[in-house]
């Protein structure tokens, strides 16, 4: 087992420091009305700063429903309450609560009608905050974008599916998490224009986790319409639970809680306890997540988009070389693969690939192999695929590999899980990156030019910068593919000999068909 664990490295990086914006002092008071009341936010490095709105509330395991209105004002400088989840490695710098259905929000200082970034945070849905320092939106509201981060329930208060224990009341209660999401898109389609944003332009972006549920939002019909475009950062669009497999993972989580009884009494840190206990014993990574239910979500996200289903917006979407470095180092990642580092393919299968990649990259360690299968299993192949199938019904889909190499810390000459979140929000200089990548000022020409790109599609162009070349759609033909690095190139098909080996290993039927 490895010693960190996905969770950890996840957790552990979401609890280093409160909002950059809590920093400093308060230069002046602003005042939004929205439809559930007037909210007083704050000035800060520029642009205007508002957290902790509530967009909705929430009984346990219950869909969520708007925010009640208040009185008042609410004080919106105050950091956005956390969902219930495991202790990282820190302190999460928030306040835990059931009640956690809230959102940030940064916003240019002058009056207009600004395109709208809604990101969605990562954290395998078990761990992550809307206040992580890292995604904080201050750097797209100075370059006119609004930019939008949101809690969702984590765990098993957001993907457990109960309606088989409680009944008829709580089916569906394993997409309450997605439900979170969708009822905050309402709320920026209802009141993001108060912020100056305009809800027409709304690009619904996501890495890691946040990256498979923007995935799994595409697949949902109570989403379509709430989104223009689509960024997926390193996620895909098939790690989804059938009905069959969700309900044996609720009966691990219910079996440690104590029994059925407990579900709806149990303190929140005892139902985290159980969930973390279960978690240890499920078989295969990232057990939380959303169920294909044949109502709410019909059918898994890629089967939408193949179909034909899923809104033809623009998609970016994209991978780093070397993301399953963050979780295995050299060590764990000579061991043979563990099935808790896979999350989408079975075991048998990549027992296969692994004797494939042997035969096929003869120069790799043990270490460099797994790392390099990994990375593929969860991240680049679920991509490509995805860009694949939406290129395939004549949407503009754009693709990028990150080849960046961390330039010090533990995972230098690695271009990890979650080194493309510092650059897409251009906070390289953060003491916490600085930790972990080894990242400075130095490298502020880096995320500038990957930042630059995001904000011009954000904006409604094509992703681009004055720091890489012309950036060309991808489609199944060319397979142009943005490689960024210190000096970025295009590459056609640049993982062609990769992507051949899946093919010739049979692939898994996409679970979850449609059911009528």
């Amino acid at each position: 087992m490895p010693l960190m664990t996905r969770r950890r490295a996840l957790g552990g990086m979401a609890a280093t420091l409160a909002l950059p914006q809590v920093a400093h002092a308060a230069r002046d008071t602003l005042r939004v009305t929205t439809r559930s009341g007037v909210v007083r936010g704050r000035m800060a490095d520029g642009v205007r700063v508002f957290t902790g709105i509530p967009y909705g509330t929430a009984a346990r395991f219950a869909a969520p429903r708007p925010a009640r209105p208040w009185q008042g004002e609410w004080d919106a400088t105050r950091p956005a309450r956390a969902a219930p989840q495991p202790a990282g490695m820190d302190p999460l710098p928030a306040v835990q609560a059931e009640d956690c259905l809230q959102l940030n929000i940064w916003a240019p200082a002058a009056p207009g009608r600004y395109p709208v970034m809604v990101f969605v945070h990562g954290g395998s849905n078990e761990t992550g905050w809307s206040g992580w320092e890292v995604i904080a939106g201050n750097r797209f509201a100075a370059h006119g974008v609004v930019c939008v981060t949101l809690n969702y329930r984590l765990g098993a208060l957001g993907f457990m599916e109960l309606g088989h224990l409680l009944g008829r009341a709580y089916a569906g209660s394993g997409n309450n998490g997605l439900r979170d999401l969708v009822l905050g898109l309402r709320w920026v389609q209802d009141n993001i224009a108060a912020f100056g944003g305009n809800p027409r332009a709304v690009t619904l972006a996501g890495e890691s986790s946040g990256a498979r549920n923007v995935c799994a939002l595409m697949a949902l019909p109570a989403a379509d319409g709430l989104y223009a475009r689509a960024m997926v950062f390193s996620g895909g669009a098939q790690t989804v639970h059938i009905p069959a497999t969700a309900a044996i993972f609720a009966n691990a989580v219910v079996a440690r809680l104590g029994g059925v009884e407990r579900l709806l009494v149990a303190p929140f840190p005892a139902l985290v306890e159980a969930q973390v206990a279960a978690r240890k014993g499920w078989p295969q990574g990232l057990p939380f997540r959303p169920t294909v239910d044949g109502a709410f979500l019909p059918q898994a996200p890629l089967a939408r988009v193949i179909e034909g289903r899923a809104p033809r917006v623009p998609l970016l979407t994209g991978s780093n070389a070397n993301e399953s470095r963050l979780f295995l180092n050299e060590v764990q990642a000579s061991r043979p693969i563990w099935s808790q580092s896979v999350s989408t393919e079975p075991m048998p299968r990549m027992t296969a690939l692994n004797r494939a990649y042997a035969r096929a990259f003869p120069e790799l360690t043990d270490a460099q192999r797994h790392w390099r299968l990994l990375t593929a299993e969860e991240y680049g192949m679920p991509t490509l695929r995805l860009a694949e199938a939406h290129a395939a019904r004549g949407a503009p889909v754009w693709r990028y590999r990150l080849a960046w190499p961390a330039p010090g810390g533990p995972y230098k000459g690695h271009s990890p899980h979650v080194l493309d979140l510092p650059l897409t929000f251009d906070h390289v200089t953060l003491p916490s990156m600085a930790q972990m990548f080894g990242l400075s000022a130095a490298d502020q020409p880096i995320a500038e030019a990957w930042h630059e790109a995001m904000v011009a599609f954000v904006k409604g162009g094509a992703p681009g910068s004055s720091g890489m070349p012309a950036w060309p759609r991808f489609d199944a033909t060319t397979r142009a593919t943005m490689v960024f690095d210190r000096v970025s190139t295009v590459e056609n098909d640049p993982d062609g000999a990769e992507r051949l080996l899946w093919q010739q290993t049979p692939i898994e039927p996409v679970s979850g068909a449609r059911r009528r």
